[in-house]
């Protein structure tokens, strides 16, 4: 879900995933249709491991464009003739052409006492600063972002809880404005993220984005495999 450090709405009512899962490794890529305020904002998502600089990137804006064509549905039409025709001393079988045809689809710690949230790594990647987060309870980490003046989300502890009992860890991906694409309205374009880990589980963290939708929220996936 985004956090803001603005005070304003964040929304977001389109979410992309592409998945890639082997044996134990899972690649995932997530890009957000995000509509909000220039100001600076960040994005958090959970994960099941502490990730490290070089697993997480940045990829290129039109990547889910390409997925999208490719997976898109299609109208394939055959034109044969009749197998069985003869013509002279010969019998000829016509090799079929082919028309394809793509259809449109729309388609560190808490204040006093004892630390609760930690931060386990801090590194930045392309635009985005991202620190990596621990946390004891929800409200320790809704208490963190809140101190570090971000405004949460209403819901956001109890959306958090699930994930904090399952000892997930959570990445907070803050977006330097200034680095940002922007289109011909001045909407932030944001680079889609792609994160790789090691886990025997396979988890999809989507849920939180429901924080941040206004009514019903797409959700797109692509499952990509050997």
């Amino acid at each position: 879900f985004f956090v803001s450090g603005a005070d304003a709405e964040l929304y977001n009512d389109a979410s992309q995933v592409v998945l890639m899962r082997k044996d134990q490794r899972t690649v995932m890529s997530m890009s957000n249709n995000y509509k909000g305020p220039p100001e600076d904002f960040a994005m958090v998502v959970p994960v099941p491991v502490v990730l490290q600089k070089e697993q997480v990137k940045t990829l290129p804006h039109d990547v889910f464009e390409k997925i999208d064509q490719l997976s898109a549905p299609r109208l394939v039409e055959y034109w044969e003739q009749d197998p069985c025709y003869r013509s002279g001393r010969m019998n000829k079988l016509a090799i079929p052409s082919v028309a394809m045809k793509a259809m449109a689809k729309s388609g560190s710690g808490a204040r006093g006492g004892r630390p609760q949230v930690r931060i386990e790594a801090q590194f930045s990647v392309g635009e985005y600063e991202i620190v990596i987060l621990s946390a004891d309870e929800a409200n320790a980490l809704e208490a963190w972002l809140t101190s570090n003046n971000y405004r949460i989300p209403k819901g956001a502890a109890a959306a958090l809880a699930p994930y904090i009992h399952g000892q997930m860890k959570f990445f907070v991906a803050k977006v330097n404005i200034e680095k940002v694409k922007r289109d011909q309205e001045g909407t932030a374009i944001l680079s889609p993220l792609r994160f790789d880990f090691e886990s025997k589980t396979l988890r999809l963290p989507v849920r939180l984005g429901l924080l941040n939708a206004q009514g019903d929220q797409d959700l797109l996936i692509y499952v990509l495999h050997p």
